[in-house]
């Protein structure tokens, strides 16, 4: 991990070195204004957002409106960043542990472009599925402003992931919300594609689902190309074969079972094998419950020597013809001249 440093004065005037890793130096120092702040220093509304816990629309598709009921303006900005990006929070107290969230989602209501770089670099330090889930839609409402940034974070490696993950989707959002910037934020997630062979297959595969999201039948021959070359996550957008029918270039009976099936990525292989000898003990499992079930007089093989094919004595004391007895010779009679 690398590190960049930066002096501050101490109390007593010396100059003092402190290291940190990019992403909190992201966190820390390009952004001053993210500084921890007590949960008791915040001010009404702001501080109202600390008593209101666990988000009850998750999933919905409508948010809460902050901004409606706590009054927000362009005032508080700077203090809902700063509770959006708070770490030290009474985790055990169930309205501060979620004060992040709704801090951030007021912000995207404000459409607060202040607020777009701290919030990536909230995305770098945690992959929540809250984060990952909603900070997406932030992004869209904010608008077409957050593009030049989230086009940056995509390509620039030093984000985790997820964070590039997470502003792919938010580039789709916008792409869906602006008719104006639309082509733009396309071009963007189809520029993003063709480095497909610098980038991890997870990305690959998440860029070709939000462009078949989008319905981007121009970005095939780039698709292609990426299916090509690799690497890909076919477990995110599918088989290219999946992916010409999604796009209608093709039916599925152009295609074998084989071709529509995606490809199982390698970190997924142990997994699988694990998976099919759970299946297998559990066949094996049924079937000795049912043979037991079928008792053990279905199960007794046939006994040789008891039975038609047997060797053992006849009842009859009379021996019978047949494989392996012989005929008694009948005695010719002479004729008499």
């Amino acid at each position: 991990m690398s590190y960049a440093a930066r002096k501050n004065k101490g109390i007593d005037g010396t100059l003092i070195e402190t290291h940190y890793s990019n992403h909190l130096y992201r966190h820390h120092v390009l952004h001053p204004c993210i500084e921890a702040m007590p949960a008791s220093d915040y001010q009404s509304p702001v501080s109202q957002l600390l008593t209101i816990g666990r988000p009850k629309n998750i999933g919905r598709n409508q948010w809460f409106d902050y901004v409606e009921a706590y009054g927000f303006t362009e005032d508080h900005i700077a203090d809902l960043i700063r509770m959006a990006c708070e770490k030290d929070w009474n985790w055990d107290d169930d309205g501060e542990c979620y004060a992040s969230i709704h801090a951030y989602r007021a912000l995207g209501q404000l459409k607060a472009e202040d607020a777009i770089a701290p919030l990536i670099s909230l995305l770098d330090q945690d992959d929540s599925d809250w984060y990952m889930e909603d900070l997406p839609r932030v992004f869209g409402m904010i608008g077409p402003t957050c593009i030049p940034v989230l086009t940056d974070c995509l390509a620039d490696g030093e984000h985790s992931i997820w964070s590039r993950m997470t502003v792919a989707n938010g580039l789709a959002n916008i792409a869906k919300s602006s008719v104006a910037h639309r082509e733009d934020c396309i071009q963007r997630l189809t520029d993003a594609l063709a480095r497909h062979q610098q980038q991890p297959p997870e990305l690959n595969g998440s860029l070709v689902a939000k462009l078949l999201d989008l319905e981007v039948t121009d970005a095939a021959e780039v698709i292609e190309k990426a299916y090509k070359e690799g690497p890909m996550d076919e477990m995110i957008c599918g088989s290219w074969a999946r992916v010409q029918i999604e796009l209608g270039l093709a039916t599925a009976a152009d295609f074998t079972p084989e071709e529509l099936q995606h490809k199982v990525p390698e970190w997924m292989e142990p997994i699988k094998k694990m998976a099919n000898l759970v299946t297998d003990a559990a066949q094996a499992k049924a079937t000795l419950e049912r043979s037991a079930r079928l008792g053990a007089k279905e199960l007794e093989l046939p006994q040789f020597g008891k039975g038609s094919l047997g060797t053992g004595k006849s009842k009859s004391s009379r021996p019978k013809s047949g494989f392996g007895s012989q005929r008694p010779k009948k005695k010719s009679k002479k004729k008499k001249r």
